[in-house]
């Protein structure tokens, strides 16, 4: 008797059209998580000169994103772990239509911190549910590549970011200009919920559920072809079908303290270490860099400085974020190579 568990089974298939959606699709939503965490920085001086704040609701108004996406971060990911990942997939991407479109639209400082807080938990839902999904539905041999991959966008969002709002700020030199910033992402967002739609759940969920039907359903999408489920005893599969051993109980899961466990301790503070030190450079200081280049600009105009400086600031900053896509690209290209510890050390 041969056995095939969904993984396995996973493991085995070609990289398809499906599995191209769904990777671009998760792509695409972290993509619009990085423009969104970078495009406020470009639109603090224009919010400063408008409404007048503080340095305290300033610093308030930068990080509340932030401060969202770790709430959006630590509900979001059990939570898709009870609902499944297609409906979770659609949920955070829709809070940032939502809240997107409300940011633009605040009538004063504490309304857009508010709205900024949400729009943050709906992003950082979208970060575990992405990587969940691609790492549930990538065969082992890509696995690392297509999560880099699809990481990668997130700097390539915040090159985005800097690029619209340097174009924002070419084409409307105005203080008001910054409503125009914030709803920027809101038609590719409504574009990709819609298309996130037509995704099929993951068969790992739906397995891990006992939903063994379903879950044949789903690969069969992955696979191209039909996916049944039976028991293999002494008899082949029909020609033409893969075919999925159902178990009789569901896919067991771990402990969320396992990772604390001395098994894997060391492996949980070699990810979340850097990713922890990475993050107080991209957010603690990358979020602000617009705002630390115009206090360095120089040569401002005389009737609107601060939109003169923003303008520089936005340029300088659009050269620097060139660096991280550089490191991403770097990175999917040497992994096969290097290995993914030699990587984080050398990262």
């Amino acid at each position: 008797m041969r056995e095939h568990t969904a993984l396995r089974f996973l493991d085995g298939l070609r990289f398809g059209p499906m599995h191209r959606r769904v990777w671009w699709l998760s792509a695409m939503g972290i993509m619009l998580d990085g423009f969104d965490f970078f495009i406020i920085g470009v639109a603090v001086p224009l919010i400063v000169a408008q409404w007048s704040i503080t340095p305290f609701e300033t610093g308030l108004l930068t990080s509340a994103a932030v401060l969202g996406a770790i709430v959006g971060a630590a509900v979001m990911g059990p939570l898709s772990d009870r609902i499944g990942r297609k409906i979770a997939f659609r949920i955070d991407l829709g809070m940032f239509v939502v809240f997107s479109l409300a940011s633009a639209f605040a009538p004063d400082i504490w309304w857009l911190i508010a709205f900024r807080f949400l729009l943050g938990v709906g992003i950082g839902a979208d970060y575990p549910i992405a990587a969940s999904y691609v790492s549930e539905i990538s065969p082992r041999r890509l696995r690392p590549r297509l999560l880099i991959g699809a990481f990668s966008f997130q700097a390539v969002g915040q090159l985005l970011g800097a690029l619209v709002g340097l174009v924002v700020l070419l084409l409307d030199p105005h203080p008001e200009a910054w409503r125009w910033m914030l709803a920027a992402g809101v038609v590719p967002a409504t574009a990709i919920v819609i298309l996130r739609r037509g995704v099929p759940e993951s068969p790992m969920w739906l397995a891990s559920q006992a939903k063994y039907l379903e879950a044949a359903a789903a690969l069969s999408r992955f696979a191209g072809r039909t996916v049944t489920v039976s028991e293999i005893h002494d008899r082949s599969p029909s020609e033409g079908h893969a075919v999925l051993v159902a178990a009789t109980r569901t896919v067991p899961s771990a402990r969320r303290g396992a990772i604390f466990s001395a098994r894997h301790r060391a492996a949980t503070v070699l990810t979340s270490a850097p990713w922890f030190l990475m993050d107080i450079a991209t957010y603690g200081v990358g979020v602000f860099t617009p705002t630390i280049l115009a206090a360095l600009a120089l040569g401002s105009a005389a009737n609107t400085p601060y939109i003169a400086d923003d303008i520089v600031s936005t340029e300088g900053a659009a050269v620097l974020d060139i660096f991280l896509v550089v490191g991403f690209a770097a990175a999917i290209l040497l992994v096969r190579r290097l290995g993914l510890v030699a990587m984080q050390s050398v990262g």
